[in-house]
C-alpha cells in the first residue's frame, strides 16, 4: 500500500511532468496535513518546551493567514529527525489548540486540539 506522502509526492511529480509536456503551468497541490502520529510528537513537544501563547486578535481556523506580528515556531532538531515532514512547517499555540502552518504563505492548514 502507497503511503500519502508518495501518493502526494507521485501526483505532483505526475502533475508538474504532464503540465510540462502540455505547455500549462503546474497544479498547486495543498500541504499535507500531519498524521496523528505527528501530531502526538508535536503535542509532546508542547508539553515539554511550553511556548508562549500566541495572540491573533481572532480564532485561528484552517485557511487564515496568521499576521507577520505573530511569532511561530519550529520544532526542535530531535522532533525534527523523528518527523522529517514537519520541518517545513511552523507552528502557534492558541488556548487548547496548536496550529500548523505554511510559513512561506503563513497559513494555517490544520488545526490540533491540545
Amino acid at each position: 500500500m502507497m503511503s500519502l506522502a508518495r501518493a502526494v509526492l507521485l501526483a505532483t511529480l505526475l502533475g508538474t511532468a504532464a503540465a510540462a509536456q502540455t505547455g500549462g503551468t503546474p497544479v498547486e497541490t495543498p500541504p499535507v496535513p500531519l498524521s496523528p502520529e505527528k501530531q502526538a510528537i508535536v503535542k509532546q513537544q508542547v508539553q515539554r518546551e511550553k511556548p508562549s501563547e500566541a495572540r491573533t486578535g481572532e480564532p485561528v481556523t484552517v485557511g487564515m493567514t496568521v499576521p507577520e506580528s505573530v511569532e511561530l515556531w519550529s520544532l526542535p532538531q530531535d522532533s525534527v529527525t523523528e518527523v522529517p515532514t514537519t520541518t517545513s512547517y511552523k507552528f502557534l499555540l492558541t488556548g487548547k489548540t496548536i496550529a500548523v502552518v505554511d510559513p512561506e504563505s503563513r497559513k494555517v492548514i490544520q488545526i490540533i486540539p491540545n
